[in-house]
């Protein structure tokens, strides 16, 4: 199942979000920022208010924390002004918001907090360019393409790129001046993932009848096959380097084959598949025979949050090494559906859905056809409402 297919796959009416309690949670770590209202709203977990910014305009969108927590960034449109870059601290102090020359749909912070890739429409499809700490484009230089997908280094200022087709290094962010093409593997993934500690990252190169996982060396171009894909591939790295989470989005190839280093291979009759990868060995552990749509792993590691179909709705589990365990089913709000869904493999690129203690997810659905922000703390296994919205992330601490 390709991407694309989502939306008509799962629709948007007729919304509602099963098991939901009103029973108010108790305090977890961190600031939820909401999106889809008039004015950002940075939330404690209850709900409570610790700020709401640029209220005045008709809505604000892809609020994006920084890697450290501190700083958040989003999207500020309408209210008869061009589009503007809203950032502001954690506490809704220090607030900047600049005119720029896009509707920016994607942010993504480097590890230092200093510079900001932010994605918008180009005039091939999609543009990047690379703001400062307070939203301020750094330069009339923008990189274009038709799609256009990105990573940070972990703990580093280099930037990989996959434009349409093709892989690239950036090593000067503030002009793109330095551009080391790294060949170019298809399009059978959306976002490289860079392994935390090292120089490399997992790409999907595309063969004649199916896709590669392999591991590049984004200096000297070298590659590791770590096995066959699938269909349309996401891929997300855990926070140590070890394990990496692969889902095949088609079952068109008739099956997957679970390869290692070893040379050993088991084939199972699944039509998708969500596996568990050791980059180290290059063995797959199976952890279920549905696609996942988003997949984010717990801050410590420990666990995935994993979103997947589940009959005519969608539900999200949580995958540790006591197994998968789901947590209710639901109906997305249209919103986070068709401009974070379509794109959650961009998505894995900074921290989103968990809590900082790893104690519960945030998410988008809607009860009795209303949308609003749910936290579901995985303890008692109940959905709260915490407030309207569309989209909420989590900061990292």
């Amino acid at each position: 199942m390709k991407l694309v297919g989502l939306i008509a796959l799962f629709g948007v009416g007729g919304l509602v979000a099963s098991g939901c309690s009103s029973e108010p949670i108790a305090p977890i770590a961190g600031h939820i920022a909401v999106g889809g209202t008039a004015g950002l709203q940075l939330l404690d977990p209850t709900g409570e208010p610790v700020a709401v910014l640029a209220a005045e305009t008709a809505r604000v969108t892809q609020p994006t924390w920084s890697r450290s927590g501190h700083r958040v960034v989003a999207t500020v449109l309408g209210g008869g002004v061009p589009s503007q870059t809203l950032v502001a601290g954690r506490d809704g102090n220090d607030q900047v918001s600049t005119d720029v020359r896009r509707p920016y749909f994607f942010y993504s912070w480097n590890d230092a907090g200093t510079r900001i890739a932010a994605l918008g429409p180009g005039p091939g499809g999609t543009s990047l360019d690379v703001l400062d700490s307070d939203g301020v484009p750094l330069s009339s230089v923008s990189l274009d393409s038709g799609s256009l997908y990105l990573a940070w280094e972990p703990d580093g200022g280099d930037l990989l790129v996959h434009t349409d087709e093709d892989l690239s290094l950036v090593t000067d962010v503030d002009d793109f001046a330095s551009l080391a093409p790294l060949g170019s593997p298809g399009q059978g993934f959306l976002a490289p993932a860079w392994i935390p500690g090292t120089r490399e990252a997992l790409i999907v190169v595309e063969e004649a009848d199916r896709g590669r996982l392999v591991r590049i060396d984004v200096d000297s171009g070298a590659q590791s096959d770590l096995g066959p894909v699938d269909g349309f591939a996401g891929i997300v790295v855990s926070p140590d380097g070890s394990r990496a989470l692969l889902a095949h989005s088609s079952g068109d190839s008739g099956g997957v084959t679970f390869a290692s280093f070893t040379g050993q291979a088991q084939a199972v009759d699944v039509a998708a598949a969500t596996e568990i990868i050791d980059l180290d060995t290059g063995e797959r552990e199976p952890i279920g025979r549905t696609p996942s749509l988003w997949a984010e792993w717990s801050p410590d590691g420990s666990a995935i949050a994993l979103l997947q179909p589940s009959g005519s709705e969608l539900e999200w589990f949580v995958w540790s090494e006591q197994g998968l365990r789901g947590l209710g089913r639901f109906l997305p709000s249209p919103e986070f559906l068709q401009s974070y869904v379509f794109f959650s493999w961009q998505y894995v690129e900074t921290p989103r859905v968990w809590a900082p203690d790893g104690r519960a997810i945030a998410y988008a659905a809607s009860q009795d056809g209303v949308s609003g922000i749910f936290v579901h703390r995985l303890s008692d296994g109940a959905p709260v409402r915490i407030a309207d919205g569309d989209v909420a992330f989590w900061s990292p601490g």
